[in-house]
């Protein structure tokens, strides 16, 4: 009996555990799902060309269909009025807010300039959704708010979890209120609590916790039907965090669920006890034999069965880790799309509309106009270079074509490229290199590469009038170069970093210093793939120092 309650503590242990990684994991996608369909409308929100003739009514139909969640997206205009939207059947167009009295929200967008998302609310067709409202720019002027609604039943259906009369899952808000329960034993707005009353012991404690956002395990009692008995319920909750909105996801089972998982176990033992009682009096010479034999079958079907239960916590927290890995690159990918592709065409769009509408200007401005869009044109051709060296890298399909290698003359061709950029600063150059440096095996091509990345980053972050130093040392069977530079530098967080794929120390949208944040990564990506390596270390404040080796020449292997 000792034997059970143990074996059942720990069954009952990893399955709680094993139903909060099931219950993270679907939380996880619901509040991605949900994040992901706003960021849809805020990227539209934020042109810079102002509002389109057709006040967005194909860019809400394109949104509408790669959502794939919206009952309705709409426009509304500056006044309060609604004047578009999609579906156009479920639109109603002039439809003043001020007018009718419900101008709450559109308000609030406008006098904070954040999304706002609203309570589940009551529709026209008697269902209830939430009001997700988008305020729209153009510059630092506001022009109105995108609204969309997202039905309850909606997203019920794609999230649905297929449940018991015993075993249920329930979503609250962040004052504990119901927003769907699976056994449909609720009043619109009750309190989760309340369902329950004073038949509940310690279930307060678990809604607490869960208001404030945490997440973990927990249990209660509910009295039964009979009113005499309690019975024990196991409960796992994860948040979900939707802007404004705080919610909490709980998968709830009844401890029986626990018995269900050993009770082969409970049956080999009453199996002993009865082999056990029938030797003792038949065979009583062989009763501790035996049961020294089926209590280690015991025990290795326990190791199993605890065994199958970790690997199946270890795969989903593997695919948790990937999902938040994913999230990440995807956010930083949309980060550099929007401000190093955005940005470039915003001004040859510029440009050109001014060339085309000044038939007499000046030569000299027609000329700077030309340079502006030639100079966004190269922007773009080395970012999408960029974005193919990064690729060829990470299938390593990048060829090297390697030769012998004189560092300086690879160095005054670096120097020489980046001239202007050089000279627009202001910055002094300091190149140390010894006379007897010996030549080094590598692609040429590549290793001015990964010299004009590295300089062109140190001009970024250095002021004007700042200095940059290469220089190179002979260590054993290689050549070690650094190129240093006291510039802004970096803190310790920041330097792990910053050789990842589109990581900027400055990912916002207003950043001072461009680039696509793949530099860095392709740099690495070049050096190691020759068998070299490369490292960093910075202080903020006082510059940054890039230190990276290559193979020396053998010269039976490599000519010159």
């Amino acid at each position: 009996m000792k034997t059970n309650i143990e074996v059942r503590s720990v069954v009952e242990e990893q399955y709680q555990n094993q139903q909060l990684l099931l219950t993270r994991h679907i939380a996880g996608n619901i509040e991605q799902t949900l994040n992901e369909r706003v960021s849809l409308l805020e990227v539209i929100a934020k042109k810079d060309t102002g509002v389109p003739d057709d006040n967005f009514e194909s860019d809400l139909k394109s949104v509408y269909e790669i959502a794939g969640l919206f009952y309705v997206v709409e426009y509304v205009a500056e006044n309060g009025t609604i004047v578009s939207g999609y579906p156009e059947d479920n639109v109603p167009i002039g439809f003043n807010l001020y007018d009718n009295k419900q101008s709450r929200a559109f308000e609030y967008v406008k006098n904070n300039g954040e999304v706002y998302i609203t309570d589940p609310l009551r529709l026209m067709e008697g269902n209830y959704g939430s009001f997700i409202w988008v305020p729209v720019y153009e510059g630092n002027d506001f022009r109105g708010a995108f609204i969309a609604i997202i039905k309850e039943s909606d997203l019920k259906d794609r999230y649905v979890i297929v449940s018991n009369s015993s075993s249920y899952a329930y979503l609250i808000d962040e004052r504990g209120r119901i927003l769907y329960e699976g056994n449909q034993k609720y009043m619109r707005g009750a309190l989760y609590v309340d369902l329950f009353g004073s038949n509940a012991s310690g279930l307060q404690e678990v809604i607490a916790d869960q208001i404030n956002g945490t997440e973990g395990n927990g249990k209660y009692f509910l009295l039964a039907e009979n009113g005499t008995t309690y019975e024990e319920r196991l409960v796992s909750y994860s948040p979900i965090e939707w802007y404004n909105q705080k919610w909490s996801l709980a998968l709830t089972s009844p401890s029986s669920e626990v018995d269900r998982l050993i009770v082969s176990v409970y049956l080999k033992l009453f199996i002993v006890a009865v082999v056990s009682a029938l030797f003792i009096v038949f065979v009583s010479s062989f009763v501790v034999i035996i049961l020294f034999n089926w209590s280690k079958s015991l025990e290795q079907e326990v190791d199993e069965k605890t065994q199958e239960l970790k690997m199946s916590n270890e795969s989903l927290r593997a695919a948790n880790k990937k999902l938040k890995e994913l999230d990440r690159l995807k956010t930083e990918f949309l980060s550099v799309v929007s401000h190093e592709l955005k940005t470039p065409l915003t001004a040859m769009r510029t440009s050109s509309e001014f060339l085309r509408e000044s038939d007499e200007c000046d030569i000299s401005i027609r000329r700077k106009m030309l340079d502006i869009i030639i100079r966004n044109i190269d922007r773009q051709s080395r970012m999408v270079d960029d974005l193919l060296d990064i690729s060829r890298i990470e299938s390593r399909r990048m060829k090297f074509h390697k030769e012998s290698v004189d560092i300086g003359k690879a160095v005054s061709c670096s120097l020489e490229m980046l001239s202007s950029n050089l000279n627009n600063k202001n910055m002094d150059i300091q190149v140390e290199l010894p006379e007897n440096l010996p030549r080094v095996c590598t692609d040429k091509d590549k290793l001015v590469q990964v010299f004009v990345n590295l300089l062109n980053n140190a001009v970024k972050f250095s002021k004007e009038n700042g200095s940059i130093r290469i220089s190179a040392q002979e260590e054993d069977d290689f050549v070690s170069i650094s190129v240093s530079d006291d510039g802004i530098g970096m803190i310790q967080e920041e330097l792990e970093k910053i050789f990842d794929k589109f990581y900027q120390i400055d990912s916002t949208s207003t950043r001072k210093v461009g680039g696509s944040g793949l530099g860095l990564s392709i740099v690495k990506g070049i050096i190691e793939g020759q068998g070299g390596s490369i490292s960093a270390n910075s202080e903020q404040g006082r510059g940054s120092t890039f230190v990276f080796t290559l193979n020396k020449v053998i010269y039976n292997e490599v000519s010159e």
